[in-house]
């Protein structure tokens, strides 16, 4: 079995500091440690904290503030990115240039999609495999439900309904660049695509009611999918608790995957009305049953043996780079909407600047 050379830049939180003693693992360090195929040799973070503590935790002695200098030095064939997004598009380029294979960035891809397009263009012109790490795309419930929706356990599609609130780890995280939408609801906008396909367009709203940051901390949009299907989304940094999930709605059912776990509810004939003009008239409820049972596995332990096979293959893997443009750019359609006055805006986008930066320039934030 041939090993593989790993490296991760950005020692923060979801790179490794969340990792369980023993790794389970829940990040992108704890991933390559445990996977057979790949080798954790190196990191790079600009904090010496971070990267100290990676350094210890991990058993590895190759630490660097410049992730030049360890693409340069350690001739890495993986490497995963888990920085803010902003600094992703040069990160990618500099990797594919030292000669990476297989890159997992996180989410978002970029904060603009003329970075997210290029960055894609470079992986793809270089051969290197890109896999945006989307967590649920792996995650056996997500994986379930959308099986049990084509399978028409729930009838045919009607809508989805998605909610992101106060889910960002504080409400100054990376104020100037990511509100609740950029940093949590391209999940969301994700999900969506993943059961509806995708969007042809969108009306929302964006806009800052409470914090001081040069962000919304509130928004409400309405996709509508070139299938007919619509999804609403609910999207904001209010609140003192934390939701996130997805209610798949179809003509004879239910599925809503939360932070509650899995459930769905199938229609079945309850009784009959009363005092309607014919008896024929039924009554129809919603009954819950059983979710199917699930293997036990971590969803990005599986991105990164995902990626892996992707290399060897030449699959494609089930979060490419085009997927994590998509997203983008419903979160930009929704900035898109509220600037010309909370009216439809199609897809796809012509324009790729940043519409955030957009509305700031008009004076909305």
């Amino acid at each position: 079995m041939k090993k593989y050379r790993a490296g991760l830049v950005g020692c923060g939180r979801i790179g490794t500091l969340w990792e369980t003693d023993p790794p389970t693992p829940v990040t992108h360090a704890g991933a390559l440690a445990v996977l057979p195929q790949t080798d954790l040799v190196a990191g790079a973070s600009r904090g010496a904290e971070h990267l100290q503590a990676f350094g210890k935790r991990w058993g590895i002695d190759a630490l660097y503030h410049d992730y030049r200098e360890m693409f340069a030095c350690e001739k890495l064939d993986i490497v995963c990115i888990a920085t803010h997004p902003g600094l992703h598009r040069g990160i990618v380029e500099a990797a594919v240039a030292a000669g990476v294979k297989g890159i997992l960035c996180e989410k978002p891809l970029a904060l603009s999609l003329t970075d997210a397009d290029a960055l894609v263009a470079a992986c793809r012109s270089a051969g290197c495999v890109l896999s945006v790490n989307y967590s649920r795309r792996w995650d056996p419930a997500h994986r379930k439900a959308r099986e049990m929706v084509r399978a028409g356990l729930i009838g045919d599609l009607v809508a989805l309904y998605g909610f992101c609130q106060g889910v960002k780890p504080f409400p100054a995280w990376t104020a100037d660049e990511e509100g609740p939408l950029i940093h949590d609801a391209v999940h969301l906008f994700d999900l969506f695509r993943l059961f509806a396909g995708e969007p042809k367009s969108v009306v929302g709203t964006a806009v800052r009611r409470v914090h001081p940051f040069r962000v919304e901390d509130d928004s409400h949009a309405i996709f509508t999918f070139a299938n007919g299907l619509s999804g609403v989304a609910m999207v904001n940094e209010l609140t003192r608790y934390h939701r996130f999930g997805i209610e798949i709605q179809g003509t004879d059912g239910v599925i809503l995957l939360d932070g509650d776990g899995p459930r769905w509810w199938r229609s079945v004939d309850r009784t009959k009305r009363i005092n309607e003009p014919t008896s024929q008239i039924e009554w129809f409820q919603l009954q819950p049953e059983a979710f199917p049972a699930l293997p036990t596995t971590s969803s990005i332990r599986e991105a990164v043996a995902e990626l892996v096979q992707c290399m060897e293959t030449g699959a494609s893997p089930s979060s490419p780079g085009e997927d994590g443009i998509a997203s983008l750019e419903m979160v930009m359609a929704i900035y898109e909407s509220q600037r010309r006055g909370n009216q439809p805006v199609a897809f796809p986008l012509a324009e790729r600047s940043s519409a955030l930066y957009r509305l700031r320039d008009e004076g909305h934030f």
